[in-house]
């Protein structure tokens, strides 16, 4: 088994070396644009270091201060551990989710081809598992925790703070490893994933705004309930508050048995829930397995299935543009509506900001400008249409490579590079006016009022914000491609850091015009009527400029692509 976990660890190691320089042939820009790639993942492990630091050293003066009895009470102390170790277990439910989507069924079909048996491939994931950020935080933790204790002349307690501890990691592993192989098994069926991330999506948000729905219930409550109930914070009063399901939870078993231990003097009780702790890794490695297996077996019976080629005639035509150009933006449309990241990004901008204006709207009094939305909702509206151009940036911002194989197809069909750059700009626009349909809908349902001349020239300023930041996204997109999945939600799809980083800039800068012609007073003497045309005007003069500048963007694209075959 040692020799399959040095076997994975060189793996990943040489994996992560050939992301960097690859045998195939790369410019410049290329390299340039790995290295880049590497910034973020790199600034995050330096900044883990810190919080892993940190924890390390509470745990070895939270264990030194439990033997001793020095700065807090025991109880105290160990309700500390419970809640940190709480907070370790929530993110292990949660955070392989996000992780497992992104797995593609190619993993586990090449993991067959390698000679290693099924359960040692289990059993190298699992532990593997451990080196994932919100499971290797906890683990120095754990071992100065004992350590702590030990050093405080405790080593009975150190024993059991120890057992406990490596219990307590076989748990977190193996709860990951059961969370990601069922999220990878659930989403092995394309439709089933990209209907599961939709709902999931949605729900997080509506979710996320339940808080500020029942905020003033609970504020009448408290009025009503006046003083009662109102008292010292103990651990025993917040222990009374908890469920009876919250004792099975890893952390609670690691408090149970530390409290039995050091506040209760009970040895055997702290080695029952130590057995208990025991019990419930062995039942989860078990159910992980189960899974594993089922992912290996699906993956090894996946089937090709035929793919139908989207049809390259467009159902209408702009009189100034080729069919070629509408051919390659009908695609684009086609394909962004029906991955999961463009349904996400056209669907859910508008609703989302109606929901937060009715949350809102509930307390008028707070700013003075929230009373506007009830007369001004194509202030709602516009700021849907900033947030949905700003959600379709893995589209736009990595246009070349989102579409993956269907690119090769494009550059083998008789569509020259100016048509390809300007279909995809029009094919952005066309998913900006979609979510500006649907934002505007939500926008007039939710607050409802404004003049007509105002919601027209909104839509007009968003178009031309969008229609500012083409070439840039071109230029990025071409300058900086990467492999990108839009049937998954996630860091897989989206483009790469410094096109997201250049494109928030000039996002952010395109609709500084917007704004000078769009709000009342910044243009002296002009009425409604006249800044809606000086915004149509501003429209026509960055589409032309924008149609001149993609010409040139062109011959880039043209430069560049074979890099761009090779990003898949």
């Amino acid at each position: 088994m040692i020799r399959f976990l040095r076997a994975f660890a060189w793996l990943r190691w040489r994996l992560l070396l050939n992301g960097v320089r690859s045998g195939r042939r790369r410019d410049a820009l290329e390299q340039v644009s790995r290295l880049l790639a590497l910034i973020v993942p790199a600034l995050i492990v330096v900044m883990s270091l810190g919080s892993i630091i940190l924890v390390a050293l509470g745990g070895l003066i939270g264990g030194n201060a439990l033997a001793t009895g020095r700065f807090a009470a025991p109880d105290v102390i160990i309700f500390v551990a419970r809640a940190l170790l709480f907070g370790a277990t929530a993110l292990v439910v949660f955070m392989p989710i996000g992780g497992a989507a992104q797995t593609t069924g190619t993993k586990y079909s090449r993991l067959l081809l390698l000679p290693i048996p099924t359960r040692g491939l289990h059993l190298v994931e699992v532990v593997a598992g451990l080196a994932d950020p919100w499971i290797l935080f906890t683990l120095p933790g754990l071992a100065l925790f004992a350590a702590g204790l030990a050093w405080g002349g405790r080593m009975d307690l150190a024993a059991i703070a120890a057992v406990a501890g490596m219990a307590l990691a076989v748990v977190l592993a193996s709860m990951a490893a059961l969370v990601s192989f069922s999220v990878s098994w659930l989403f092995r069926d394309r439709r089933r994933a990209e209907l599961l991330t939709i709902i999931a999506v949605m729900s997080i948000s509506v979710v996320a705004l339940l808080p500020q729905f029942l905020n003033d219930a609970e504020s009448g409550m408290r009025r009503r309930g006046g003083a009662r109930g109102s008292g010292p914070i103990t651990v025993a009063r917040i222990e009374s508050m908890l469920p009876a399901w919250s004792q099975v939870l890893p952390s609670e078993l690691f408090g149970g048995a530390m409290t039995s231990a050091v506040v209760n003097g009970d040895r055997r009780a702290a080695m029952s829930w130590v057995a208990v702790l025991v019990a419930e890794g062995i039942v989860f490695f078990w159910l992980s397995g189960l899974v594993h297996r089922r992912l290996l077996e699906a993956a090894g019976g996946l089937t090709s299935r035929r793919q139908r080629m989207a049809r390259m005639r467009p159902p209408w035509r702009l009189p100034p543009v080729s069919p070629q150009a509408m051919a390659v933006a009908w695609v684009m449309v086609n394909g962004g509506l029906r991955s999961v990241r463009g349904r996400v990004a056209v669907l859910l901008p508008g609703p989302m900001m109606a929901l937060v204006s009715l949350v809102v709207l509930r307390k008028p009094d707070e700013a003075p400008w929230i009373a506007m939305l009830g007369t001004h909702s194509h202030l709602l509206f516009g700021v849907s249409l900033f947030v949905a151009i700003f959600a379709i940036q893995p589209f736009t911002m990595n246009q070349f490579s989102s579409d993956r194989a269907g690119l090769t197809l494009q550059f083998l069909m008789p569509v020259s590079s100016v048509d390809l750059v300007r279909g995809k700009a029009i094919a952005g626009g066309a998913l900006v006016l979609i979510a500006a349909v649907i934002s505007g809908v939500a926008a007039a349902v939710a607050t409802g009022g404004g003049l007509p001349v105002a919601w027209v020239m909104t839509l007009v300023g968003g178009l031309a914000t969008y229609v500012t930041i083409t070439p840039i996204a071109a230029l990025m997109s071409a300058v900086f491609p990467v492999a990108a999945d839009m049937s998954k939600a996630g860091s897989g799809g989206n483009p790469h850091t410094a096109s997201a980083l250049i494109g928030m800039f000039a996002g952010c800068a395109a609709i500084l015009p917007v704004l000078i012609i769009a709000v009342p007073g910044l243009l002296p003497g002009a009425t409604p009527v006249g800044r809606l045309l000086a915004m149509a005007l501003w429209l026509a003069v960055v589409t032309a400029v924008a149609w001149l500048l993609l010409a040139l963007i062109s011959r880039v694209v043209m430069a560049r692509r074979e890099n761009l075959f090779l990003t898949k």
